[in-house]
């Protein structure tokens, strides 16, 4: 039996071969059973909490849906390498199992080709993520003794380094070196020399991005953006106050991603500690009252989207051109002043500009798209069966991505299990059956794409989301030079 192979290792333990490891083991057991590795898949230090991130992951899940596939079972070591979330693993294993694919998780003994290990993959999996439940808990109540004692609890600060506090009874590890029970911060003189300064900038009535653009001339060793200037001063450990507990990272079920949110208030643990004070009160309580009152409030959530952002680029630094009073130009000059490209084009022109370039060039090709198009279409006419399969790529697209789940899930699986069984019906036909079986030619009217072409500016003026769509599937970049 041909296999593939999936590995993956965690974030949290970062050892680049235990993937290797796992192969050796998925090895010797498709060796010892007479099985070959026909392809492998992995994920390095990524956690099984999220399926839908892993690349190697859903790398593998397609290759095991498509009808040209290599294999017929996928091998791992454990069936956490898979996921440590119970959704996840049923929505993974009920895939593959549709598809005629087995996973067998060969240090657990597990292979979903058997029916009695449905049981035990809903265990198993169930386990796993308790163990993330656990393991969290465990984390948070160790951070938590850390802060208690004036320890950092991670996380790098501009200003601070971190130092290690050793045991006091001089126990080291098996080479010899003394082991830490804990980090202390320490100001780093410098750096707070600089934090004192954006305070003061900012107190004097200069804003992020001027600010920015400054610390990018005089210190040219580090990249300065305008958002580490607004985050910086609100950052209430410049001045001595330190708090722990205040927010938790919860999964969000439709993206898969990972997003915090902040705990109540009286949850919240804080610790003055005077000695890690950077900035005075006075400065303090004069940035905090500017961000209260300004009448222009800095924004980091997403900018406005238009026709062609994301497409235009600057030609010096190879930055996205980004809106500046209806005009585009480079962002990095504009927020950081580390491009010299001092070009601005108005919104309107560049739009009309790309627009027309994009209908001239069309229409030079026009002739060659038809007889192209015409050429697919003759040669896909003894394949009726072609439109039926475009409809089982479309419902099994959500499965594929996961936005599926529950009693949707199981209808969307019969749905493609019925259109696949009218394909095969179609192909077990003969010739003359399945050319009487085509209703019609299709036929591409050149007065159609001319009228198109016409009309094409006005067109993507109309709807603006099929316009961008259309104009991302057509450019990959428009360079400003």
């Amino acid at each position: 039996m041909n296999v593939a192979f999936y590995g993956r290792y965690s974030s949290d333990n970062q050892k680049e071969t235990s993937i290797e490891d796992q192969r050796r083991v998925v090895a010797r057991w498709a060796e010892r059973h007479g099985h070959i590795i026909v392809a492998e898949f992995a994920d390095a230090a990524v956690s099984g909490a999220n399926a839908r991130i892993r690349r190697g992951l859903q790398g593998m899940l397609k290759a095991a849906l498509s009808r040209a596939r290599r294999f017929d079972a996928i091998a791992v070591d454990q069936l956490s390498r898979l996921s440590r979330d119970v959704g996840d693993t049923d929505v993974i294993v009920k895939k593959l199992r549709f598809s005629g694919v087995r996973i067998i998780a060969v240090a657990e003994g597990i292979d979903t080709a058997d029916e009695t290990t449905k049981i035990s993959v809903t265990v198993k999996s169930l386990v796993n993520e308790l163990y993330l439940d656990d393991l969290r808990k465990t984390t948070k109540r160790g951070m938590d003794g850390q802060f208690l004692k004036d320890f950092s609890t991670g996380g790098r600060t501009y200003g601070y380094r971190s130092h290690p506090v050793h045991d006091p009874s001089g126990r080291t590890d098996p080479w010899g070196n003394p082991v830490p029970i804990g980090y202390r911060l320490m100001v780093h003189p410098d750096e707070a020399a600089v934090v004192r300064e954006i305070f003061r900038m900012f107190c004097d009535g200069y804003g992020e991005k001027v600010i920015a653009k400054h610390l990018n001339k005089r210190y040219p060793a580090r990249l300065w953006r305008p958002s580490t200037i607004f985050f910086m001063l609100q950052n209430s450990r410049y001045v001595g106050r330190f708090y722990f507990n205040r927010r938790e990272w919860r999964k969000n079920p439709e993206t898969g991603r990972r997003v915090y949110r902040w705990r109540p208030e009286d949850q919240w643990e804080s610790r003055p500690i005077d000695g890690l004070r950077i900035v005075d009160e006075v400065a303090w309580e004069g940035a905090q009252h500017r961000l209260r009152t300004r009448k222009h409030l800095f924004s980091t959530g997403k900018s406005a989207i238009h026709l062609l952002a994301g497409i235009l680029v600057c030609d010096r630094c190879g930055g996205p051109l980004t809106l500046i009073s209806n005009c585009y130009g480079c962002k990095n000059r504009a927020e950081s002043g580390t491009c010299e490209n001092p070009i601005r084009v108005r919104r309107e022109s560049v739009e009309w500009l790309v627009i027309g370039e994009v209908a001239r060039h069309l229409w030079l090709v026009r002739e060659d798209v038809c007889r192209v198009a015409t050429r697919q279409v003759a040669s896909q006419l003894p394949a009726p069966a072609d439109g039926l399969r475009e409809q089982a790529e479309a419902v099994m697209k959500p499965v594929l991505e996961g936005r599926l789940s529950g009693r949707a899930l199981e209808e969307a699986l019969a749905a493609y299990q019925q259109i696949w069984d009218r394909i095969e019906s179609l192909e077990r036909l003969e010739p003359t059956d399945q050319e009487s079986s085509v209703a019609s030619v299709i036929e591409y009217d050149q007065a159609v794409i001319d009228d198109f072409l016409d009309h094409l500016p006005e067109a993507i003026r109309v709807d603006f989301t099929l316009a961008r769509e259309f104009l991302r599937d057509t450019i990959s970049e428009v360079r400003i030079s």
